[in-house]
């Protein structure tokens, strides 16, 4: 049923913190659950204008009476359907595909019923869509099917599937796969991960199948072999471990709002998203180790936090304006920014833990650094939120409430080198934008060449007329960029580096990022001393 949807101040409150306990996780599921309806019957009533004839429509039409069925004998398998990450993107793709004059994919409804009623015991008959060879289950796995036809007879007594003519399973062998169940003919279960760390478990599955959830800039997985499964779960239940160890905070609400992960295909670096249409899920590249999944995971999951508190309730109005953001090489809209700033408060709180939590110095001096350079960008980016005028009443008290928030994270126990570290390599982040991106007034510039040239004083045209475009300049990222990031990220191959003499740097750059500063005038030609005073 869908309902009207209030957030309660202290669930507001605690998500402007940067927090969300199971209460709060709850109040967020359920208004998924009520938008996820919204959006099916959107569907329906675009159906209804369709070709009735068409299978497509009836295979919708057959899983639309499938769902009210069981959403009248089991409320709770329909509450499981419905707020699976699958669903949501389903129902997304179709209302966007519509408006685009593109078939949708409307058999998918019934597949994604005759998933509910298999979990459930529910009996039913129905056709379902055959596609990359087989039938999808939705959050449960992928029945593979022989023959060459596009569409296959689903009939279940609520205790055994029968596919077509040729396969019958038992209902309760469609399962996930949770590495520990033998093989099920013709049945390919979704991995499953089952991580436990102190008596805390998080079940979440590995999704690489479900054409919906590959949404994002990296494609997805195609499929996974079963080292690479095992490897996946390893390296999730270290990040779980991470999680419940030193992130209590985190690791509750996240076991309560994330049920998938969409592995991605991987290029150099680490790559995540989310997004608003399939909430639950998080989507990521291999990860480098655990501490880097867990922080993945806190950062991920402050944009599905956010995603579904806007749904809910408008933080920002329409503006045009892109600003700085400390994170980015791009210019950023308000709403990008508030986004920013969101995921970047989780992560100072991420850092703020795992600074006490680490024991090699290489380590420390990473989470130290992290957590400072994160934490200075809150008052920023807020502030620079807060002067755009594009918040709504209640976008300026969350963005307020977070902004205190990141004052209240102090940096006095962040020794000094760490800090230095964070100064250079902040202040090149934003030199370099500045010159990517700051475009000047080609008459002004002028001007002050032609006083110049002619040693006079340039008076007040000093300050020119700038404006933020999106590539004035085009420069690439800079050697001494990567290597002051390096200091920190990776300390061992700075070190090596810096034995080596720094190649490819001038020598004013291998100065400054070897820390040598005070030196670095002796490789920086002297300016003309007129230029220097009108300056």
């Amino acid at each position: 049923m869908i309902t009207v949807h209030r957030l309660p101040e202290d669930a507001f409150t605690a998500l402007a913190n940067g927090e969300g306990d199971p209460v709060v996780v709850r109040h967020l599921r359920e208004a998924q659950h009520s938008k996820h309806l919204m959006l099916l019957h959107a569907v329906a009533e675009t159906v209804d204008s369709t070709d009735l004839a068409s299978l497509e429509v009836a295979a919708f039409w057959a899983g639309y009476r499938l769902l009210a069925r069981i959403q009248a004998f089991s409320p709770g398998a329909a509450a499981w359907l419905l707020g699976l990450p699958h669903f949501g993107s389903w129902a997304h793709d179709c209302l966007i595909r519509l408006d685009r004059g593109l078939p949708p994919d409307f058999g998918y409804l019934a597949c994604a019923a005759a998933a509910a009623a298999v979990r459930r015991g529910v009996r039913f008959e129905l056709d379902a869509p055959v596609r990359d060879g087989g039938v999808m289950l939705p959050g449960l796995g992928f029945l593979r099917v022989t023959g060459q036809d596009a569409w296959v007879r689903l009939r279940s007594d609520g205790e055994r599937l029968a596919v077509g003519e040729h396969i019958d399973v038992p209902c309760t062998a469609l399962v996930p796969d949770e590495g520990s169940g033998g093989p099920v003919p013709q049945w390919r279960g979704t991995p499953l991960v089952r991580a436990v760390a102190d008596g805390h478990t998080w079940v979440v599955l590995l999704e690489t199948a479900d054409r919906h959830l590959d949404r994002y800039a990296l494609p997805m997985l195609a499929a996974m072999t079963a080292d690479e499964v095992a490897s996946w779960r390893h390296r999730i239940q270290s990040a779980w471990q991470v999680l419940v160890r030193h992130h209590g905070w985190a690791a509750g609400p996240l076991a309560d709002g994330v049920c998938v992960i969409v592995p991605l295909t991987s290029r150099s670096g680490l790559d995540s998203a989310t997004s608003p249409a399939a909430f639950g899920a998080i989507a990521t590249s291999w990860p480098p180790s655990p501490v880097i999944l867990a922080e993945t995971l806190v950062h991920e999951f402050q944009h599905l936090k956010l995603c579904c508190l806007t749904d809910m309730l408008p933080l920002i109005e329409l503006c045009d304006e892109k600003t700085y953001a400390p994170w980015r090489e791009d210019p950023r809209p308000a709403g990008g920014l508030l986004q920013g700033v969101y995921a970047h408060l989780g992560i100072a709180r991420f850092w703020d833990a795992q600074r006490h939590a680490e024991t090699r110095p290489d380590g420390i001096l990473r989470a130290q650094v992290m957590y400072e350079r994160w934490r200075a960008t809150i008052e920023m980016a807020a502030s620079a939120l807060l002067r755009t005028g594009s918040l709504t009443p209640a976008g300026v008290r969350f963005v307020t409430m977070l902004r205190q928030y990141g004052q209240r994270l102090g940096s006095e126990s962040v020794p000094a080198a760490a800090r230095q570290i964070v100064r250079e390599a902040a202040l090149d982040h934003w030199l370099t934008w500045q010159f990517r991106h700051t475009a000047l007034d080609a008459a002004g510039v002028a001007g002050l060449v032609d006083a110049y040239q002619r040693g006079a004083s340039p008076g007040d045209r000093t300050l020119l007329e700038t404006w933020i475009e999106a590539d004035t300049r085009t420069i690439n990222s800079t050697a001494r960029s990567r290597l002051l990031n390096m200091r920190y990220l990776e300390p061992q191959r700075h070190r090596h580096l810096c034995a080596e003499g720094m190649p490819g740097l001038s020598k004013a750059d291998s100065l400054l990022v070897s820390g040598k500063r005070e030196h670095g005038g002796a490789g920086i030609p002297r300016r003309n001393h007129r230029l220097r005073a009108a300056a």
